[in-house]
C-alpha cells in the first residue's frame, strides 16, 4: 500500500482540487436551456446500446484524476454486465474540473443525447453547481462522486445524487470521534481562512459543542505562512485535549511540527485535505505526525487495485475511484430495476422512476453501505455510512481505525 499512497499523495492535491472543490466560493448556476418538458422516458431502439455519461477533467492539471474516475465508471459497467441484453457504453466528456462553462457545455451535450441514461459527475463542485440545473431541467440522473460541499444538494433537485461525503458530515465525524474515542472535552480549532478549511472548522465547532465539548480557542492562519511558533505558544498555554486543523498542506504539517516542538502533546486531528502520504507523513523528518488522526475516504484494497491495473495497466491514483465505481454501480442497478423492453425490442427507462429507484434502493458499495436521502446525499451519520474512514498515523502510514 505504501507505493499506492505515494501515488495518492500527488493525486490528493485533490485536497486542493476536490477539497477546494468541496468548499469553494459560490458559482452562478446555469440558466436551463434544456427542454422545459423533457420526454418522460428514454427509449433506446433495438440493436442500440445505452450510454452512461462521465463528466470529469480529461485535460488540464487534474486530467489524471478525471481519467481515473472515468476508468472506474467503465470498470463498474463491465462488472455489472448487460442490462436486458445491452452493455452500457461509457461516454467520457471533459469538464476540466473547475471550468463552469465547460461543465455546462458538457451537460447540454449529455442531456441532449437520447441514449444517455445517467451521468457520473461533474467531477468538481464548481462544475457541479453550474451544470446541475441543466441536468435537472432535462430530468437526467447525475451522480457526483467527488465534490463534497454541502450546498450542492440544497437546490431541491430531484435528479441529483452523490456518493462523496459532505464537508459538514466529515466535521461531525471528527467531533464524534474526538468526544467518544479520544474523550476530549476541550479543543483548539485552527483553520486556514480558505473556504474548505473554514467550512469544516465552522461545522466542527457546532458539532463538538453540541456533543458537550468546549472550543477554548479559535485560531486562523494564512496560507503560505511557515512559522507557527506563536500559534504553538497559544495552544500550549490553552492546554486543550485536542487541536483540530482544518485546511491543507503544507500548513497541516508545519502546524503539527510547531506544536510538537513547543511541547504540546495533545491529540491532533486533520481532514482529507491534509491526509497525504507524501506531503504530510513523507515530508516529516521529525516524527511529529506520528499519532495524528485524519479523516478521509476508504482506500482501494489490493483486489480492486489488481483489477484496475489489469484493465488500465496502472494503479489508480486517487481513492475517489471507489466513489466513482459506486456511483456507476448504483445507477446501473437502478436502471436494471426500472428498464422494460417492449415487443418491438425498444428499451424504455422512465426518468422519474429511475430517480425514485435510486432513492428506494441501497447498495453495499466499495465505500460502504449507500442509501440516498431526499436530497440525494448519502444517508446516515456514522463514518462508514458517510463513506468516511478514521485513520491514525502509525509506522509512517495512515492506518485505518477499526
Amino acid at each position: 500500500m505504501g507505493r499506492l499512497w505515494s501515488l495518492w499523495a500527488s493525486a490528493l492535491c485533490i485536497g486542493a482540487a476536490l477539497a477546494a472543490c468541496g468548499g469553494g466560493s459560490s458559482t452562478k448556476r446555469a440558466t436551463p436551456t434544456a427542454p422545459a418538458e423533457p420526454s418522460a422516458s428514454i427509449e433506446i431502439p433495438k440493436g442500440k446500446q445505452l450510454k452512461i455519461g462521465v463528466s470529469a477533467a480529461l485535460s488540464g492539471e487534474q486530467q489524471s484524476l478525471g481519467a481515473d474516475l472515468a476508468d472506474a465508471v467503465a470498470l463498474a459497467a463491465k462488472d455489472h454486465g448487460a442490462i436486458k441484453g445491452r452493455a452500457a457504453v461509457v461516454l467520457r466528456m471533459d469538464d476540466r474540473c473547475s471550468d463552469a462553462e465547460k461543465a455546462v457545455a458538457v451537460a447540454h451535450s449529455l442531456a441532449g443525447d437520447a441514449a444517455v441514461v445517467g451521468v457520473v459527475g461533474p467531477m468538481c463542485t464548481t462544475g457541479a453547481q453550474a451544470a446541475g440545473s441543466v441536468y435537472e431541467a432535462a430530468h437526467v440522473v447525475h451522480i457526483v462522486p467527488s465534490a463534497t460541499r454541502a450546498d450542492l444538494s440544497e437546490q431541491d433537485e430531484r435528479f441529483f445524487f452523490r456518493t462523496a461525503w459532505l464537508d459538514d458530515t466529515q466535521a461531525r465525524v471528527q467531533a464524534t470521534y474526538a468526544r467518544e474515542q479520544l474523550h476530549a472535552t476541550t479543543a483548539v480549532l485552527v483553520d486556514d481562512a480558505e473556504p474548505y478549511g473554514k467550512t469544516l472548522a465552522d461545522a466542527f465547532a457546532i458539532a463538538f459543542q453540541e456533543a458537550g465539548g468546549t472550543i477554548v480557542s479559535r485560531e486562523r492562519i494564512e496560507r503560505g505562512t511557515t512559522d507557527f511558533t506563536a500559534l504553538a505558544r497559544k495552544v500550549k498555554s490553552a492546554s486543550p485535549d485536542i487541536t483540530v486543523f482544518e485546511g491543507l498542506n503544507p500548513e497541516g504539517l508545519l502546524v503539527i511540527q510547531a506544536l510538537r516542538k513547543g511541547d504540546y502533546n495533545g491529540a491532533f486531528v486533520v481532514p482529507d485535505g491534509v491526509m497525504n502520504q507524501r506531503d504530510f507523513i513523507g515530508a516529516d523528518k521529525t516524527g511529529a505526525t506520528d499519532g495524528a488522526v485524519a479523516t478521509g475516504g476508504p482506500t482501494p484494497d489490493a483486489t480492486f487495485v489488481a483489477k484496475f491495473r489489469d484493465a488500465y495497466q496502472r494503479a489508480p491514483g486517487t481513492p475517489f475511484v471507489l466513489q466513482a465505481y459506486d456511483a456507476a454501480t448504483a445507477l446501473l442497478r437502478a436502471i436494471d430495476a426500472v428498464a422494460t423492453e417492449g415487443a418491438d425490442g425498444v428499451l424504455v427507462i422512465n426518468r422519474v422512476q429511475l430517480a425514485d429507484a435510486m432513492r428506494a434502493n441501497s447498495i453495499d458499495g466499495l465505500t460502504g453501505s449507500i442509501r440516498f436521502d431526499e436530497h440525494g446525499n448519502r444517508s446516515g451519520e456514522a463514518a462508514r455510512d458517510a463513506g468516511l474512514v478514521i485513520y491514525r498515523v502509525a509506522g509512517g502510514k495512515f492506518v485505518a481505525e477499526p
